[in-house]
């Protein structure tokens, strides 16, 4: 049970917004850099999905209301946490 496309635009998205910043820790973004190619390719595991959920829970207070569909969001960490939780 992947992403949807709409759910993978959404998490790329904010992803990207947030984790491609000069400000952010080197190896976050190395991180983020490895997901993004997993998602791209389709090779995502369990730990890419964890890591993508406390990614996702540790930006929500910065989603902005006016520039991000906030039930795009939260449907998109919902699943991520579904997938995190699969063996």
């Amino acid at each position: 049970m992947p992403y949807t496309m709409e759910e993978e635009a959404v998490v790329r998205g904010l992803l990207r917004l947030y984790l491609e910043r000069d400000s952010v820790d080197q190896v976050v973004r190395e991180r983020y850099r490895t997901f993004q190619q997993d998602l791209k390719q389709g090779t995502l595991c369990r730990s890419d999905y964890q890591w993508a959920e406390m990614a996702l829970r540790f930006l929500k207070p910065y989603w902005w209301q006016a520039h991000e569909d906030q039930r795009a969001l939260e449907n998109a960490l919902l699943k991520t946490r579904i997938l995190a939780g699969k063996e």
